[in-house]
């Protein structure tokens, strides 16, 4: 099964970076909007728990990705 994240380009994967950087920014100040943000930073909903391996898979892949290009500009 394909993710979203297989056919995401770079420009998505990093809108979705800019997405889950605030949400860490949130959680780090104990916002109080915190709820309402999380549902639209995760819109599937899920086990909180899973919110910082979504982080770390989207990192991932776009610091993997933005290698590769920079790789075939040189």
């Amino acid at each position: 099964m394909a993710s979203r994240m297989d056919s995401a380009g770079l420009d998505e994967l990093e809108a979705r970076l800019v997405e889950l950087d605030e949400w860490t920014r949130a959680v780090d100040a104990d916002d109080s909007d915190l709820e309402e943000l999380r549902h639209r930073v995760f819109p599937d909903g899920g086990d909180p728990l899973d919110d910082w391996n979504d982080y770390h898979r989207v990192r991932s892949e776009y610091d993997r990705r933005a290698a590769e290009e920079f790789d075939l500009g040189q």
